[in-house]
């Protein structure tokens, strides 16, 4: 079984198509038809239907993607197995979430970069949404993000924690002497917000909304770094954020979190990576790099 025959297999269900599949490995398409055609033969199955101009990968084919998957990665690492981690070249592109990225990534990456000097590392900083959409187009290879717990099919979880969402104030805010808060007690006040497509701001709006409650802030933002430091130079504003990213101003004494009881606000810190994706040597250390920082508290 050739290896380069996996290789294209998984290039065309990773783009979902055999002549971009092509134009990807710089093959011809009528290459790329040979190859999956020498490897059904090889195996006695279709892995994929051709009806008109039409390719589906077949459920023979889905099944075969991890078979695949692990067999190309495994002599990816045989092949390096001589070279040191040190040696290794190449780049590694992650996405993230600004608020893990302030939180973890000062840290990560310059461990990642000592590790591997030789390895380029791309970050690319954008929303849930955002970062979860450019990991299905292949354009990230792994991503560090804060959501609802992943059920997608398409996504590999290596990790995942459980995170509290948490309504902050300076600490000289009148807020902070009360011993217990409701929401109907704070939506009066001064906020300061993350933008709307913000999934913790999703989740505060629909707290609210349950008990016909809504706040409208004087001031959003799309830079949880940014709101936290004008809280902590403001006496007059609440926001809403995780608290591992307020965790660093609470222990400078600067910030608050406010006991609002009936606001009970959970979301999770997740790796993930695409199921087709072929897990390189280079991606691999940043993943064990990634899942390293994941494991120690914020």
């Amino acid at each position: 079984m050739e290896i380069r025959n996996l290789v294209t297999f998984l290039k065309v269900t990773e783009l979902q198509n055999f002549s971009k599949a092509a134009e990807a490995l710089d093959y011809s398409q009528s290459a790329v038809t040979v190859q999956i055609q020498q490897l059904e033969r090889e195996l006695g199955v279709k892995l994929f239907d051709r009806i008109g101009k039409n390719v589906t990968i077949t459920q023979y084919g889905r099944d075969f993607i991890s078979y695949a998957r692990d067999v190309v990665a495994a002599v990816s690492r045989a092949g390096s197995f001589a070279t040191k981690k040190t040696e290794l070249a190449g780049q590694v592109t992650v996405g993230a979430i600004e608020s893990l990225l302030t939180t973890t990534f000062k840290d990560l990456l310059p461990a990642f970069h000592r590790e591997f000097p030789g390895v380029n590392t791309r970050v690319y900083v954008g929303s849930v949404a955002d970062i979860g959409e450019r990991l299905s187009k292949n354009e990230l290879d792994v991503i560090y993000t804060l959501d609802e717990q992943t059920v997608n099919p398409l996504y590999v979880r290596l990790f995942e924690k459980e995170e509290s969402i948490v309504v902050v104030a300076n600490k000289a805010h009148p807020l902070t002497a009360r011993a217990e808060l409701t929401l109907e007690d704070i939506v009066g006040e001064q906020f300061v917000l993350l933008d709307k497509n913000t999934r913790y701001r999703q989740l505060f709006d629909t707290e609210l909304a349950r008990k016909n409650l809504s706040v409208r802030p004087f001031l959003e933002m799309d830079s949880v770094v940014m709101v936290l430091r004008l809280l902590s130079e403001n006496a007059d504003y609440l926001t809403v954020v995780p608290r591992y990213a307020a965790q660093r101003s609470i222990h400078k004494n600067d910030l608050a979190i406010l006991p609002v009881t009936d606001c009970n606000m959970r979301q999770w810190r997740q790796i993930l990576y695409h199921k087709s994706k072929v897990i390189t040597p280079q991606i691999q250390g940043m993943i064990d790099v990634m899942l390293r920082f994941a494991k120690e508290p914020l």
